[in-house]
């Protein structure tokens, strides 16, 4: 199942990830970001865990031009090395 972050989550996601604070492209303020639990965890829910044990994938996607961005499951993985 898959999500999208609630805003007050999603300064966490940028301070793992490095991503999803801006559009890459347009420089748009808010994308959305929508992320994979990894099964048995609680990131499905509100304020769950979205780390790199929470989470497998997630997309930011920019509701002004539509850039898409992947964040795969390698630069989550990285998230969790560096921490």
């Amino acid at each position: 199942m898959s999500r999208d972050l609630d805003a007050t989550e999603k300064p966490t996601f940028v301070d793992l990830y490095g991503t999803g604070a801006a559009c890459e492209a347009c420089g748009a303020a808010d994308p959305t970001i929508r992320v994979w639990e990894k099964y048995g965890t609680t990131s499905y829910d509100v304020g769950g865990d979205i780390g790199p044990d929470g989470i497998v994938a997630a997309v930011v996607v920019c509701e002004a031009c539509g850039h898409g961005q992947t964040v795969s499951r390698d630069h989550i993985l990285q998230a969790k090395q560096a921490s």
